[in-house]
């Protein structure tokens, strides 16, 4: 591995100088608005040499001598023609119904998060100046100063992160990379690790129900990661990080274009965590120690005349290891109580496309990937095995009805997931071949109504036939700074048991399963459920300032679900198909605003209500707040050499699971208490002709906040009562961290 990441050095020192132009398309009249339009086609007057914006709205396209006119067509606006006079600058187009975009010359400065005022489905896109803000070595930290995502610790002994969303767990979120299916299957449980910031181009996060071209199984919304592409990444991007626990990390990303049509790239990853510290003196490590190798080689063609592809492959290896290391505990126990995780998984994928040049808004595109991986985990003595193949394919055919106005889509898809598990005395093998067919249709009145409406249908080979309806709607008055959006839609997924609910492995907890069908996986019935939406969007000037407020309500029901019941017995951690309600409402309030120049704010407050019906009745649903509250400030100096990021959350009170029978010292309370968080980090920015490098300072949960005695029974790992899953807040403290970012464009 280390000759073959001197070698890519070596090709990127040696690249060929091309000659292309880079820019993004926004969707409204001022070069102030933060809205990018994915899906633009732009061209060359009278050439063939075309390209389309990528989902962040971000296009390459290769330089003529033929023209300098660009012409540019878009699903809702007029085809426009620009005239360009300086092809070496980053550009920003503008995309406004019925007006010329005229010569184009911009400076694009952007707050970090960009929210959509045309898309009828509400899209926020985290792209990269929101990913520097925080520490973000992995996807599972890059929601650290997003409000509409939770991010904490699964349990005490394994340093695995989750995430929340709509006060449900990640796993009823559509995690896809690059639009195709990733978080899936034995990747749930540490799968968010798995994706390394610095591969990060942008994060696409939408809430409520998903597009159906996507597939059936989003019920609180979608997050799709694009990682840096071939053609419009820098030619060289090296980071590097280390923190207080002594977590070091290593990023290299570098492309080569061999011609205008096809270029190649390597991103690299590795990290190591060395050292073991126990800073709460109960006998477990606070973090576990551990490395990963993770590189994924990247191909990119492009013919010009309509035929597009990217192809890839990539490899992980992933080893970590925690529990008792250091007997600090006064009645610690031998043997040791160890924990282990390896984790080995390498992929193949492929995008092919064809834009029809003389069918303006015409295409058609076929997805395939193949994954495997293997898991073998040690909590203690017990032991969990687990192997997945999965195989996807999607084909997606687009058109237009008459005029841009209407637009469709159609296609079919298929997955095969082959998953064999063992855990404890439980063993389980499951093979899930799906095959389905979608429509979706689109419809757009100017620029105040949209419209988009989808149905697929898919055949299970353990669930029979099933549909899934959606349905977007826009509205939006005063110029388009007024937006009202509905949404509804079903969904529908297999509950992987065992890979979501590994933090109670670390338990002595004894997993019970009543199945109610030996024929299904796990002998449980399929989680399906309904989510509806609103959502109200304003723009506004404060003091001749931007500012925006947003308002969201949703709300999830399940026709049925998987509970896993840890209230009927403290020992015990059951599963069992719903019999009764559950739901999860909320509410979210975000304003932001520029204060003055350079200078952004933004502040957020949400209200969640989960319940579900469990043996003992309808409750809260564990480990979730019921009130958050978050603040973001950002400032950039005026010579843009320094900038200033600082979050502070509030984390509202959370039910823990009960534990009045165990004995009075392994008791705990019925609710966390609420506690604050801040974070805060300063990046100094320099260029060195083309190249930018960055230093950056940081600190995590910089008031030192955590929670006392996390673990249950750790001075007695071995005995019924012993729990590390009863985690509510933070479990290390403060943590200082610092690094450098190194770029050749």
């Amino acid at each position: 591995m280390k000759r073959l990441l001197f070698s890519l050095t070596g090709i990127v020192y040696a690249l060929l100088g091309f000659s292309q132009i880079r820019g993004r398309v926004l969707e409204i009249g001022t070069k102030k608005d933060t809205s990018t339009v994915p899906g633009v086609i732009l061209f060359w007057e009278n050439t063939s040499v075309n390209t389309v914006t990528n989902e962040s709205g971000v296009f390459t396209l290769k330089t003529t001598s033929e023209t300098n006119k660009l012409v540019i067509r878009a699903t809702g606006y007029d085809a426009d023609t620009i005239f360009i006079k300086d092809t070496t600058k980053f550009i920003t187009l503008v995309l406004k119904s019925g007006i010329n975009l005229n010569e184009v010359d911009v400076v694009y400065q952007t707050t970090g998060t960009e929210l959509s005022y045309m898309n009828p489905i509400k899209v926020e896109i985290l792209n990269e100046r929101s990913l520097m803000k925080a520490a973000c070595c992995n996807l599972s930290e890059s929601f650290e100063t997003n409000p509409s995502v939770d991010v904490s610790f699964a349990d005490a002994v394994t340093g695995t992160k989750q995430i929340q969303m709509l006060g449900l767990s990640g796993q009823y979120a559509q995690i896809t990379k690059e639009n195709m299916p990733y978080l899936r299957g034995l990747a749930t449980g540490y799968g968010l690790t798995f994706v390394p910031g610095t591969w990060i181009q942008s994060i696409q996060l939408s809430k409520g129900a998903g597009s159906v071209v996507n597939g059936y199984e989003s019920f609180t919304g979608q997050i799709n990661t694009e990682l840096q592409s071939p053609e419009t990444s820098d030619r060289l991007n090296f980071n590097t990080y280390v923190n207080q626990n002594g977590r070091n990390e290593y990023n290299l990303n570098v492309k080569h274009r061999f011609n205008d049509k096809f270029s190649a790239g390597i991103l690299s990853h590795a990290s190591f965590n060395p050292l073991v510290q126990d800073f709460n003196k109960d006998g477990f490590a606070d973090i576990p120690i551990g490395k990963q190798y993770n590189i994924m080689n990247k191909y990119s063609y492009n013919s010009g005349k309509g035929f597009e592809a990217q192809f890839g492959v990539a490899y992980l290896t992933d080893y970590r290891k925690g529990g008792q290391f250091n007997l600090t505990a006064p009645l610690a126990t031998i043997p040791l109580y160890g924990i282990e995780i390896q984790n080995k998984k390498w992929e193949l994928y492929s995008k092919t496309g064809y834009v029809f040049k003389k069918k303006p808004g015409t295409s058609m595109g076929l997805q395939l990937s193949y994954l495997d991986h293997e898991q073998h985990n040690t909590y203690g003595l017990n032991k969990y095995n687990g192997l997945q193949t999965t195989f996807y394919a999607n084909y997606i055919y687009q058109g237009v009805i008459k005029s841009a106005a209407n637009t469709y889509k159609v296609g079919a898809s298929y997955t095969n997931d082959k998953v064999a598990e063992d855990y404890r005395l439980f063993n389980f093998s499951r093979n899930e071949k799906v095959g389905g067919a979608f429509a979706e249709f689109a419809h757009n009145t100017g620029n105040k109504f949209n419209m988009v409406a989808g149905l697929r249908a898919d055949y299970h080979n353990y669930y029979g036939l099933f549909f899934t309806p959606r349905l977007h709607l826009r509205y939006a008055l005063n110029n388009n700074k007024t937006v009202f959006r509905l949404s509804g839609g079903r969904a529908l997924k297999t509950a992987n048991v065992f890979a979501e609910n590994m933090a109670y492995m670390a338990t002595s907890r004894n997993w019970i399963i009543k199945s109610s069908d030996l024929s299904l996986p796990y002998g449980l019935k399929p989680e399906v459920g309904w989510n509806y939406g609103l959502n109200f969007t304003q723009k506004m000037k404060l003091n001749y300032k931007d500012a925006y407020v947003t308002v969201d309500l949703y709300r999830t029901d399940f026709i049925q679900q998987v509970v896993a019941d840890l209230d009927g017995n403290t020992q015990q951690v059951v599963f069992y198909n719903l019999n009764g309600p559950s739901y999860s409402n909320t509410a979210q309030v975000e304003f932001g605003w520029e204060v003055r120049k350079r200078l952004n704010v933004k502040t957020a407050y949400r209200f969640v209500d989960t319940k579900v019906f469990y043996t003992g009745g309808l409750l809260q649903k564990p480990f979730v707040s019921t009130h958050r509250a978050f603040i973001n400030m950002s400032y950039e100096t005026k010579n843009k050499h320094w900038l200033f990021d600082a979050t502070l959350q509030y984390n509202g009170r959370k039910r823990l699971p009960q534990t009045h029978t165990n004995p009075a010292e392994y008791q705990r309370a019925d609710y966390s208490p609420g506690f604050y968080n801040v974070l805060a980090q300063i990046t100094y920015v320099t260029k060195i002709k083309r190249a930018d490098f960055n230093i950056y300072v940081g600190v995590e949960n910089a008031m030192d906040y955590k929670q006392l005695n996390p673990i249950v029974a750790s001075d007695a790992p071995f005995s019924p009562y012993f729990d590390a899953s009863m985690v509510w807040g933070p479990i290390y403290g403060r943590m200082l961290y610092a690094g450098l970012r190194f770029k050749i464009k």
